[in-house]
């Protein structure tokens, strides 16, 4: 077989070392598209004269082509079974983490908060026994500070319940969004 095979590259190459030869030697006119094609055309038959030959195709009849693909199929199918499957879901987890931790970061700059801190206890395995966010921990700055808030004789920036109402707003719109209770949600301001 790999003697039959050494013979077919080796026509393949005479036949196209032949073909360079004569384009080089060909004279530029009409004619020279014509011989190309001619050319092109015996290129093409020591292509396809092995399988032509009934001795050649006897011989391909021996290789058991079907069990070779499959045997490496297999092979490549046990490589990717020993990728570490535990590691790939540990890395979708944290993706997933950085991705919601971006997110909120998000909806608290839109409520005009600034994020110092976020901590996102979650466990994203659908084959625990409890799935899903289990607690949010952000601790946020004022982003802008207006001048009316500012009282200058007082001990007080803002109003007390102003602040509560804008991160009770922020916890139901975080709540909200990823559908999970307001009461897992904590709110510390700096």
């Amino acid at each position: 077989m790999i003697e039959f095979l050494s013979n077919w590259v080796q026509q393949i190459a005479l036949s196209v070392i032949i073909v360079s030869i004569f384009e080089l030697i060909l004279p530029k006119g009409n004619l020279k598209k014509y011989i190309k094609v001619i050319l092109g055309v015996y290129v093409v038959f020591c292509l396809i004269s092995p399988f032509v030959d009934s001795q050649a195709l006897y011989k391909l009849q021996d290789i058991d082509l079907g069990s070779y693909v499959e045997d490496k199929t297999k092979n490549i199918q046990s490589e990717d079974n020993n990728v570490n499957q535990e590691s790939m879901d540990l890395r979708l987890s944290q993706l997933y983490i950085e991705q919601l931790e971006k997110d909120i970061e998000k909806k608290v700059e839109s409520n005009g908060y600034k994020m110092v801190k976020c901590n996102i206890d979650a466990d994203l395995k659908s084959s625990s026994d409890n799935p899903g966010i289990h607690k949010i921990d952000l601790t946020l700055s004022k982003n802008n500070i207006n001048i009316e808030d500012i009282n200058i004789n007082t001990k007080k920036i803002g109003s007390d319940e102003q602040i509560d109402n804008n991160t009770e707003n922020l916890k139901e719109s975080i709540a909200k969004t990823y559908e999970i209770s307001k009461d897992i949600i904590t709110i510390k301001l700096k």
